[in-house]
């Protein structure tokens, strides 16, 4: 893994114009007053300060902005006040010109600027001695003017760009001039919309004024001319390295940066290098967002952020990072929150760029950034689990180091089941030392933390640590405690985006379209997922490098893998096991409900494909809330509990894993063929779990179709037993006491046909009633939809209860077919809520 960028200095987070090595002046303007000289600091180092001529009794001013501070001079009579900035040369200015000078900066000009012929902005003509160079504005149009030893004008431009300066705007100009080669290039930047212009590269004649000794004057020639409105962030480079394209990189990196912009709730100038949120009068403000410029992205592999920050737990932090990136530095991809691990969820592009919410529940504390990096962490170093080594990862995610000296490296694997790696290393393998309890190995792409660290010593004297890792996904069961919650003809992605909220991890891709009406009761994420798997059916996989959980109708593939008796097949072993055959299964939902109603009078389902014995068991169905739903996941169930389990175990090689055989490639979930001419076996068969040994592929175990119970573990088993039910009662003793205590409704039994209903395709049936002679009636039609409504203006009430009893004859739902009550709640404040009740 390689650090790919660091976010660290003051121009990082305001945008300010970064100091080199080869910077010999920056003027960053962002005192709040001169000091008692009346001068204005260089930031480079060299002591090249600005001393201000005309600032008493003027309009001069240190005006707050975008980058902290700027100068503004002249704004109301440049004539009369005549205000300009002298930096005395004491002969080292352009004593090293090097190959290249680059000048410039940030002009903010009047309508005095830009509508006077000429205004000097970057002046070496005051003397002494003679000039080199002269930046200024030609009737609003940037010009330069070069010059020889003797003082004699040997280039003079001025450029008509494609931005129109403007008063009141902010522009980045610049000027690149080639010494030896004689080249010129000039650059023309608007903030406003992001504009850039850079002129065609001209050429000049003669030899350029080495020997400069003149004073730098900004906004001022000859005691006549002199410039209205702002500077900030000047610089001189010589000897510079600089090209146009550094120039515009610069101007579209630092756009949107506001470190140190005087309107953002963030402060990254008070203490450089460190963000903080911004004081007012002594108190810090609730929360602040810091966007920083933009640096290199373009990774190689995966991309993992990491933060420093000084914070008081549960008073300040830095509560939320955000990454957005640019192929252009103008196109940007949406802001995406990096994962719990810091991991990049945007795309991998050109350019990063990242939004910081600091926060604070004390205005008399702040949190502290200090810094921002971005890792490259290429592609694991193994593509296939044959042969792989563990990699023990960093912090961040970072490589550690490869455990090329690990031995009995098994992962076990489980469709809906477990996932563990077992690895055993030498004592004093120098590599030891990263084997620590919690942190994270990869094999292949997939991420496991240690759980467990056994240092064994036998008789022999030979000391070996035996690692136990579980993969990351199991840490969703140490999830916050989630509240119980009723989930209504929902599909599964709604449950499984409430166990994920708050962990880091997302719902992936959802196939099962399985609607369902049940009660979650389940205390962390990782079980309620397991319970989802198991209402909805499909096959949970968890993405464990981008935190993604998926459930899939089928996870795996028919891949075509061949296992065979003396190609890679070394034994096998076939069991069919009837212990746990049931014939009649009943149910039990929340509170004793059943489906009886629905299903002849009978609580339970039968099935004798296999066998005519009567063989009782019963399903635990306490979450379900809908008869129909439960009677079709208890069909579901007896359908795999009629029938024998059958299983084959095999030791078989992965061939995949040697080079030239890699077309027999197959992986967990995938179907197989089996085929043993001895046994009287061609099978097709799906993997359904594995011991696969990646020193030695040849020992690998692995076991087809149905999982024995024996071999598995509790979380992947389907069903649970329920001993015996309390109480069968639809509606405990409580409910009842809440209950409302009389109906709303009017004509609730249909006594009297249609009053006060709204009707449309229902009819009275007056034959067929419960507490009555009738009821209402409807006959579905596919494709249509029937309804019969009523609006009623109830007492205010904390809660109400709506019940109702149907009954059903050869019903059958279409693709989106829906049987319930839709109740649509309007407030006092005129808005409404719309619920809906699903009864089939």
């Amino acid at each position: 893994m390689a650090i790919k960028s660091i976010l660290t200095s003051q121009e990082d987070f305001t945008g300010e114009f970064p100091v080199t090595s080869r910077t010999s002046a920056l003027w960053r303007f962002n005192e709040k007053t001169p000091d008692e000289n009346l001068q204005l600091m260089d930031s480079s180092g060299h002591g090249r300060h600005f001393t201000i001529s005309g600032w008493s009794g003027t309009s001069a001013n240190l005006i707050a902005g975008r980058f902290g501070r700027y100068f503004r001079q002249n704004i109301v009579n440049p004539t009369s006040e005549k205000t300009h900035l002298i930096a005395e040369n004491d002969g080292s200015f352009f004593s090293n010109l090097g190959e290249k000078i680059v000048v410039g900066g940030w002009i903010n000009p009047t309508t005095y600027s830009v509508g006077q012929t000429y205004i000097p902005i970057f002046n070496t003509r005051q003397g002494p001695g003679q000039p080199i160079f002269y930046v200024s504005l030609y009737q609003g149009r940037l010009r330069l003017m070069l010059y020889n030893s003797s003082g004699t004008l040997i280039y003079d431009q001025s450029e008509t760009s494609t931005i129109t300066l403007k008063n009141g705007g902010w522009y980045f100009i610049a000027s690149i001039i080639e010494v030896s080669n004689k080249k010129v290039q000039n650059i023309i930047c608007d903030r406003s919309d992001g504009a850039t212009w850079v002129s065609p590269v001209r050429s000049f004649s003669g030899e350029l004024n080495r020997e400069c000794i003149a004073d730098i004057i900004m906004g001022m020639h000859a005691n006549t001319y002199y410039y209205a409105g702002g500077f900030d962030d000047w610089f001189l480079e010589t000897d510079s390295q600089l090209t146009a394209d550094d120039l515009l990189l610069y101007f579209k990196s630092s756009l949107h940066a506001n470190g140190g912009d005087a309107a953002s709730d963030v402060d990254a100038l008070a203490e450089p290098g460190t963000v903080t949120l911004k004081a007012t009068d002594g108190e810090y403000p609730a929360s602040g967002v810091l966007y920083t410029r933009a640096v290199s992205c373009a990774l190689s592999g995966s991309g993992r952020v990491a933060v420093a920050s000084e914070y008081t737990a549960g008073v300040t932090s830095v509560s939320l990072v955000e990454t957005s990136t640019s192929d252009d530095l103008e196109e940007w991809s949406a802001w995406q929150a990096v994962g719990t691990s810091g991991e990049l969820q945007s795309p991998n592009r050109q350019y990063i760029r990242f939004r910081v919410t600091l926060t604070s529940s004390d205005p008399l504390r702040t949190p502290k950034l200090l810094e921002i990096q971005l890792h490259d962490i290429p592609k694991a170093p193994y593509e296939k689990l044959g042969f792989a080594r563990p990699v023990i990862l960093g912090k961040n995610g970072a490589w550690e180091a490869v455990l090329e000296n690990a031995f009995d490296i098994i992962v076990t694997g489980e469709v809906n089941g477990a996932d563990t790696l077992e690895f055993k290393l030498p004592f004093h393998d120098p590599k030891r030392s990263t084997l620590e309890n919690e942190k994270q190995v990869q094999i292949v792409n997939d991420i496991y933390r240690i759980r467990t660290l056994t240092d064994n010593k036998s008789e022999d004297g030979r000391v070996i640590t035996q690692v136990y890792a579980e993969a990351v996904f199991y840490d969703l069961s140490f999830s916050a405690e989630k509240e119980p919650r009723e989930f209504n003809a929902d599909t599964a992605d709604v449950p499984m985006q409430y166990a994920l909220l708050g962990t880091g991890w997302t719902v992936g891709n959802v196939t099962v379209t399985t609607k369902r009406t049940w009660q979650c009761t389940e205390k962390n994420a990782l079980s309620i997922l397991r319970a989802v798997q198991n209402i909805y059916g499909g096959d949970l996989v968890f993405d464990s490098a981008n935190r993604q959980v998926h459930l899939l109708t089928f996870s795996g593939t028919d891949s075509g893998a061949l296992f065979s008796y003396r190609k890679n097949l070394k034994s096998i072993q076939r069991v069919v096991d009837t212990r746990e055959l049931v014939t009649r299964l009943y149910a039990y939902g929340k509170d004793g409900l059943t489906f009886a109603s629905i299903n002849g009078g009978k609580e339970y389902v039968e099935d004798y494909t296999f066998s005519s014995e009567v063989r009782v068991s019963t399903l635990d169905c306490s979450s379900f809330t809908n008869p129909y739903q439960m009677l079709e996941y208890a069909k579901m169930r007896l359908a795999e509990y009629s029938k024998p389990r059958v299983s084959y175990v095999l030791s078989a090689m992965d061939l995949s894993a040697l080079t030239g055989y890699e077309h027999e490639v197959w992986k967990l979930g995938d179907i197989v063929t089996v085929d043993d001419k001895e046994l009287g076996l061609l099978v097709k068969t799906r993997v359904v779990r594995r011991q696969y040994n990646l020193q030695e592929p040849w020992k690998t175990v692995i076991e087809l179709s149905t999982k024995l119970r024996e071999l598995g573990d509790s979380s992947a088993q389907w069903d649970k037993a329920a001993d015996a039910l309390s109480s069968a009662e639809l509606i405990n003793r409580q409910e009842i006491k809440d209950m409302v205590p009389f109906n709303h409704l009017r004509n609730s039994r249909a006594d009297d046909g249609f009053a006060y209903w709204v009707n449309s395709g229902f009819e009275v049936d007056t034959e067929n009633g419960v507490s009555g002679t009738a009821s209402f009636k409807a006959v579905g039609v596919p494709g249509m939809t029937k309804s019969l409504s009523q609006t009623v203006y109830p007492a205010t009430r904390k809660s109400y209860t709506f019940s109702a009893q149907i009954a059903s004859e050869n019903l059958e739902k279409g693709e989106n077919g829906q049987v319930g009550v839709e109740i649509v709640i309007e407030y006092e404040d005129g808005t409404t809520e719309t619920r809906f009740i699903d009864l089939i």
